[in-house]
């Protein structure tokens, strides 16, 4: 079987997905309400499996239908990179860069200085962030919806550029008695209730209490970092987090070493062997050039 659908097929089935109705579709994408519906049964009719619910409201997916609607999204993304990178030819541009960022750390404390200093030398580039976790971060950079991305750990399947160290530290209430002590073990913090971050330290936490044999007494699993400093805040239990993720200043929280804490390497990534637009190559040499100077 030839398996060859039609862009617009494909846009009106991930459409539908989101609208539940073939009238909201048709004006989403400036379409007749006979021509989405037409399109998706054309595709159905290729591949030979059903994929919209037709006898339920609003509109619902089959199972086959969500399959092929998760792979539309891909396309689309891949369909609007492609758009970009011609429109940067077209018009003899410099175009932009779009770089992946895990998350706080990345976002606040290290692509800004690394941005604003580009910025002065190519005025003309645009740098764009596309902020996510550190799974769909990675998953962003391997399928090309971000150029290069700051992540901890790529894998050697990708060319890697250190940028930044960071360190594991516990985040007290500031009247709690773990404020006084110089460092903090695992014993120290399994006494109490305990945040854990869902921002991508968790796996590195729990090896460190591990490491001790020690239980954590969890009580909140929170994703955003100033979450956790607003619990902490209130006393509701003491973290560990990135200290990169924090923000310069902090109030009603105190920082405190940990004994043996994990550092982890910071780099920025990009696949190998890849047709780089000309903004991606200069940020990357542009980076490269500056933190061996």
């Amino acid at each position: 079987m030839q398996f060859d659908p039609s862009i617009t097929s494909l846009r009106a089935l991930r459409s539908l997905a989101k609208t539940g109705n073939v009238s909201l579709t048709a004006t989403e994408l400036g379409l007749t309400q006979s021509a989405v519906s037409r399109s998706i049964t054309t595709l159905e009719t290729m591949i030979g499996l059903t994929l919209v619910q037709r006898t339920v409201r609003p509109l619902k997916l089959t199972k086959e239908g969500e399959v092929v609607a998760s792979h539309a999204d891909d396309i689309n993304q891949s369909i609007a990179s492609l758009g970009e990178r011609l429109a940067e030819l077209k018009h003899n541009k410099l175009g932009s860069v779009r770089i992946g960022s895990f998350g706080a750390s990345a976002s606040t404390r290290i692509l800004p200085r690394l941005i604003k200093a580009f910025a002065k030398q190519y005025p003309a580039i645009a740098v764009n962030i596309l902020e996510a976790n550190d799974a769909q971060t990675f998953l962003n950079l391997q399928r090309g919806h971000v150029d290069l991305a700051v992540l901890a750990d790529p894998g050697e399947d990708y060319e890697t550029m250190p940028i930044a160290t960071d360190q594991l530290i516990a985040i007290v209430n500031h009247n709690s008695k773990l404020a006084q002590y110089d460092v903090l073990r695992p014993d120290d913090l399994a006494q109490d209730a305990f945040i854990m971050t869902l921002g991508g330290s968790e796996h590195y936490i729990r090896q460190w209490f591990n490491q001790a044999n020690v239980e954590p007494k969890i009580t909140h699993y929170i994703y955003q970092t100033h979450s956790i400093l607003a619990l902490v805040g209130a006393n509701l239990g003491n973290a560990i987090v990135a200290s990169l993720s924090l923000p310069q200043t902090t109030v009603d929280v105190c920082q405190v070493p940990l004994f043996k804490s994990t550092t982890n390497r910071i780099v920025l990534a990009r696949k190998y062997q890849t047709p780089y637009s000309k903004a991606a190559e200069l940020f990357w040499r542009y980076i490269f050039q500056s933190i061996n100077k």
